[in-house]
């Protein structure tokens, strides 16, 4: 609730505050309105849990419309999948070691962080099938400083990279994705020309053979990398930014990439 309510008690929360904490997250914040519907979302389930052990006696955002669906019906209409040619221009102008990303994610339905992640272990190329069981996230444990420069480097920072076990699943839990044939060639391609980086299990680490690191071959590969490499690619393609946006293809293929990749 910080830094908007302060030391406000959580009884003494009526809904015109909400609606006006909405407003500020949004108006002086800039938070995008599904951003601040979410976090409003959370903080509507402290409320509820806090009804429910009577700490207070009713939940002010059973009083607040927030406009869900709407948020939802505008997402849709502004972000969509990149065409079979978008992607295909988008891979003629990414650095080599990184092309075989957007194949993983148009030809096999891989999140960003799951691409990233995607290890020689997970591939099962008789059977023509890729088990995704871990990602690259920014939830990591940060280690202790030691000293003063460590101190002021990680003072005030977020979360550490780390690779890690995919989230809302068991940690044996995961999904075995389609391999096209297509897709199966241009990983054994890619290890060919640009090897493998190997892990080794520790703090924030999987043990594996990864198909990606960062560009000096000395860490994983990291979120900050690929959205500067894939906004260059996109500026280099003539992709205009704009409304549509054209994001990462991290959804099912469109019906003109599956029979490309067929």
């Amino acid at each position: 609730m910080e830094p908007y309510f302060g030391t406000t008690a959580v009884g003494a929360v009526k809904p015109k505050h909400l609606n006006a904490w909405l407003r500020w997250m949004v108006g002086e914040r800039g938070y995008e309105e599904s951003t601040a519907i979410n976090r409003y979302e959370t903080l509507a389930g402290v409320f509820s849990f806090a009804v429910a052990n009577e700490y207070i006696t009713r939940n002010p955002c059973q009083h607040v419309r927030t406009g869900r669906q709407r948020v939802k019906r505008r997402v849709k209409k502004t972000i969509r999948l990149p065409t079979l040619a978008e992607i295909e221009a988008i891979e003629r102008h990414l650095p080599g070691p990184y092309k075989l990303l957007v194949w993983l994610m148009a030809g096999c339905g891989l999140r960003i962080g799951e691409a990233c992640a995607v290890t020689l272990q997970q591939f099962d190329f008789e059977s023509g099938t890729l088990y995704v069981d871990r990602q690259v996230t920014q939830d990591g444990e940060n280690e202790e400083p030691k000293t003063e420069v460590q101190k002021a480097i990680t003072k005030g920072g977020g979360r550490a990279h780390c690779i890690r076990h995919l989230k809302w699943r068991d940690l044996d839990e995961g999904r075995a994705v389609p391999v096209p044939s297509t897709i199966a060639a241009k990983v054994q391609e890619h290890v060919r020309l640009y090897g493998t980086f190997r892990v080794e299990e520790g703090l924030n680490r999987l043990e594996g053979t990864y198909l990606f690191s960062n560009i000096g071959r000395t860490n994983i590969l990291m979120y900050s990398l690929v959205d500067r490499l894939w906004r260059n690619a996109k500026k280099a393609a003539g992709i205009s930014s704009g409304s549509p946006r054209t994001g990462f293809p991290t959804s099912s293929p469109p019906p003109a990439c599956r029979r490309a990749f067929q």
